[in-house]
C-alpha cells in the first residue's frame, strides 16, 4: 500500500520538458482524497493540500512540491533543449542534490525493465468546464499494464489553449494531450486523487530557477533510483 501511494503521488512531479509557450506559470493542488481502505485513507488526508508549483521559459522547466505539512519539499529543474536535470529533494531534514542527464535517466530504466503499459485515451469535446479562465475539455486516459493489478485511469479536463506540454507531469511522459491538464482524478482502484490548477500567470521571475544548494549531498540519478526503489517508491 505504501508503494502504491509513493507511486500515485509521484505523478505530481515534473519528469518532462516544456515546448510551445515562451513562459508560464500554474500552481496545482490536491484537493481531494477517497479510499475505502481506512489505513490508506489517513495516508491520503496527509497528502490533501499538497501544492506542486509548474513554471518554465525559453530555457529552463521547474516542479517545486511541497508535501505532507512540509515534511517533504520537492524541486526539479531540467534544461529544456537537453532535458539535463537537477533535482532537490529534503525528506524530513535529509537533503539530496541529484544530477543527470537524460540518456543517465533512460539507462536507469533501462535496467530496471520497466514494461510500458498499454495507454488510452478517449475526449468528449461535448463536455467541458472553465478554470481559471481556461475551456477546458473532458478527456480520460487510462493505463493497462495487462494485469488485474496495477492499473489506473485519470479522469481530467484539459486546456487545449494551454500549450506547455503535460509530458512534466511523470506518467504522463508518452502521452500527447491535446493541452495541459487542469484538473484530474486519478482512480488507482483503492483510492482516488483530484489534483485542480489553482493559480495560473503568464509571466516567471527568472530568479525562480536559483536554488540554494546549501547542504544538500551529491548523488548520481542510479543512487537516487535505488533508494527510491528501497522506499517502495520508483523515479
Amino acid at each position: 500500500m505504501k508503494k502504491l501511494i509513493l507511486t500515485v503521488l509521484s505523478l505530481c512531479f515534473l519528469v518532462g520538458f516544456v515546448t510551445a509557450q515562451e513562459q508560464g506559470y500554474i500552481k496545482m493542488e490536491i484537493t481531494d482524497v477517497s479510499s475505502d481502505n481506512a489505513e490508506m485513507a489517513t495516508y491520503l488526508e496527509m497528502m490533501k493540500g499538497t501544492e506542486t508549483e509548474y513554471m518554465y521559459n525559453d530555457d529552463k522547466s521547474l516542479v517545486k512540491a511541497n508535501m505532507m505539512g512540509g515534511m517533504v519539499e520537492m524541486t526539479t529543474i531540467i534544461e529544456n533543449e537537453t532535458e539535463a536535470m537537477v533535482l532537490y529533494m529534503n525528506a524530513m531534514g535529509q537533503k539530496m542534490q541529484v544530477e543527470s542527464t537524460k540518456e543517465e535517466r533512460d539507462m536507469v530504466e533501462a535496467k530496471a525493465q520497466k514494461e510500458t503499459p498499454d495507454v488510452k485515451i478517449e475526449y468528449d469535446e461535448n463536455v467541458t468546464k472553465e478554470i481559471l479562465g481556461h475551456e477546458c475539455i473532458k478527456a480520460v486516459v487510462s493505463f493497462d499494464n495487462g494485469t488485474d493489478e496495477g492499473n489506473m485511469s485519470m479522469e481530467m479536463f484539459v486546456a487545449p489553449d494551454l500549450k506547455m506540454s503535460a509530458k512534466m507531469i511523470q506518467g504522463l511522459e508518452k502521452v500527447d494531450l491535446k493541452g495541459f491538464p487542469l484538473e484530474y482524478i486519478m482512480d488507482a482502484g483503492m483510492m482516488k486523487m483530484t489534483v485542480t490548477a489553482v493559480e495560473f500567470k503568464q509571466e516567471v521571475n527568472a530568479e525562480a530557477f536559483v536554488v540554494d544548494a546549501k547542504g544538500y549531498k551529491k548523488m548520481t540519478w542510479q543512487e537516487f533510483s535505488d533508494q527510491m526503489s528501497a522506499m517502495g517508491g520508483g523515479f
